[in-house]
């Protein structure tokens, strides 16, 4: 019988293939996590910024150019990582999206050091410059979205969906911060920004709600931690000090540092889970590794077992009694099969179940994506801004009593049919 058949050989291959796609996850996630480290950073110098421009460089001047240096190293740290050879070439599902995504970063980033002589320059609003941070971090946030898209292990997928939501939740917190900064800076709040900073309040809720949903248990322990802190429930006060002001009414400008500073606090411990997230992410991507590593060798072994018992025949004296009576090699033929069947059968049961469990995952960024796709259908056919789109998408959600991704999906339905 010969050492390997071609059950066997495609039955190590797709362990490989299990290993070597176990390999480019693992250093997408490394990607993830050089991600969440920039993101953090340009989210404090998006604030700074917010509070220099609003105060005509009055505030935050030497704060902002020390967190600049902080920020060119992390950048500098990520580019180090994306531009390296080896990493680009690798064949993932998905690299195709994930990679122009990384190119469109890339391209942002290039335009940096414009946008920070144009605010050293007082030459942008607070709004344009938050708006062109904002930007940039949407771009970051999208390589993490298309890395959690195209894992293709089940419980890598859940951390990094859980991680996913809660970037993009503390980024609407990032945005917060900004935006009500420079309000208290000029003195004032205008409707329009108070309607943003309740949108951007609706957006955190919706995004740590699905962090909840997929987070392992640890995170979700630092963020009841959070959640019950002295910090905020300072900020919650602060925040309503903003709702509750009317239209062009004064507010004291110098609680734009005591509101950026809680915020800080705030969105700081907010750090810690997304840190914890990270950790987690990493450490699990080890041990699948490894435990891919292990499988393969087993694999190895218990073929090499069944190759062995494979060789052994007695030898044959009389041909018509070895069609008569069962031999040794008989037995052990089918033993060997048996074994190859049990580690197919093994296989095919682990496959069915990483893909039930990867369809869970992927679910609640399939929705993500259709609410995405309804607020720009209805931005583009009645023209209006991303705030009052997903409060439409909200409202009839409520009306109606449904899930907000079943209204986008009603949407999504109805325009495209308005098409034909």
């Amino acid at each position: 019988m010969p050492k390997s058949s071609s059950a066997e050989a495609f039955l190590l291959a797709a362990k490989r293939c299990e290993r070597v796609s176990l390999e480019h996850l693992a250093e997408t996630c490394s990607l993830v996590e050089a991600i969440s480290r920039l993101v953090h950073q340009l989210q404090r110098e998006r604030g700074l910024s917010n509070v220099f421009l609003a105060s005509a460089g009055t505030r935050f001047q030497v704060q902002r150019e020390q967190q600049q240096q902080v920020c060119q190293t992390e950048e500098q740290r990520l580019r180090a990582r994306l531009l390296c050879p080896e990493r680009v070439e690798c064949p993932v599902t998905g690299g195709v999206r994930l990679y122009t995504r990384i190119a469109c970063v890339l391209q942002a980033l290039d335009g940096l050091p414009d946008l920070r002589c144009a605010i050293s320059a007082q030459q942008l609003t607070p709004a344009a410059a938050t708006q062109a941070f904002s930007r940039l971090v949407a771009g970051l946030l999208a390589v993490v979205f298309e890395a959690a898209d195209a894992a293709s292990d089940p419980e890598i997928t859940r951390l990094l969906v859980a991680l996913f939501n809660f970037m993009q939740g503390k980024e609407w917190a990032g945005q917060e911060r900004a935006w009500a900064a420079s309000g208290f800076a000029a003195g004032h709040f205008e409707l329009t920004q108070q309607q943003t900073l309740q949108h951007l309040i609706e957006g955190q809720e919706r995004c740590f709600e699905v962090f909840l949903q997929f987070a392992p248990s640890q995170a979700k322990a630092l963020w009841q931690t959070q959640w019950q802190s002295e910090v905020q429930a300072e900020f919650v006060r602060l925040r309503q000090v903003v709702s509750r002001a009317q239209e062009q009414d004064p507010v004291p400008s110098a609680f734009s540092e005591v509101w950026y500073e809680l915020a800080t606090q705030r969105i700081d411990a907010l750090r810690e889970i997304e840190e914890s997230l990270s950790c987690e992410l990493l450490q699990v991507c080890e041990e699948k590794l490894q435990a891919a590593q292990e499988d393969l060798q087993n694999h190895h072994r218990v073929l090499a077992r069944v190759n062995a018992l494979g060789d052994y025949a007695e030898p044959v004296l009389d041909p018509l009694l070895a069609l008569a009576t069962p031999t040794p090699s008989a037995g052990v033929s089918r033993e060997m099969e048996r074994s190859i069947m049990d580690l197919l059968h093994s296989q095919a049961q682990r496959l069915q179940s990483i893909s039930d469990e990867l369809n869970e995952a992927r679910e609640a960024l399939r929705e993500r994506k259709l609410i995405e796709k309804a607020k720009g259908l209805l931005m583009q056919h009645q023209h209006l801004s991303e705030e009052a789109a997903y409060r439409q998408l909200r409202k009839a959600a409520m009306e109606q009593n449904r899930r907000l991704a079943d209204v986008a999906q009603s949407v999504v339905s109805l325009l495209d049919l308005l098409k034909v």
